[in-house]
């Protein structure tokens, strides 16, 4: 069976991280670590297509959840929160951000713009590739 692609949405809370997808409305995931929150969304998802599996309404958007390959957008909260290994001054001194801001960013104090927020992608990209490229 093919495998589909869906779009999860992970955001940061005061209390944890939620996930949720507009292609599986209804189904959200919570846990205090973005770890949790992934297998709370998985678990969700199994007991929709077991209960509806069982009386046979099953929504055309639901399958097979083995065949299910997220793709995760998170916040920018919470990627630093779940990537806690990258140092914000470094890092904001490579991407050419002040590291004050990008702090704010990560506490959610200040959310950032969307020119910010290429300017964030762009150097986690970056700094993937190089990494790729690291032989020991």
């Amino acid at each position: 069976m093919k495998t589909k692609k869906i779009v999860a949405i992970i955001e940061a809370s005061k209390t944890g991280f939620g996930i949720y997808s507009d292609a599986l409305p209804g189904i959200t995931g919570y846990g205090n670590t973005i770890d949790e929150a992934k297998e709370d969304l998985k678990t969700a998802i199994t007991e929709v297509i077991d209960c509806h599996s069982e009386d046979g309404t099953l929504p055309p958007a639901y399958f097979n959840s083995g065949n299910i390959e997220f793709v995760y957008k998170y916040d920018v909260a919470s990627i630093f929160n779940h990537f806690g290994m990258l140092d914000i001054t470094n890092f904001a001194r490579k991407i050419g951000m002040n590291s004050s801001l990008l702090r704010q960013y990560k506490t959610g104090k200040t959310l950032a713009s969307d020119k910010q927020k290429e300017k964030i992608e762009a150097g986690l990209h970056a700094l993937g590739k190089e990494l790729l490229n690291v032989r020991l």
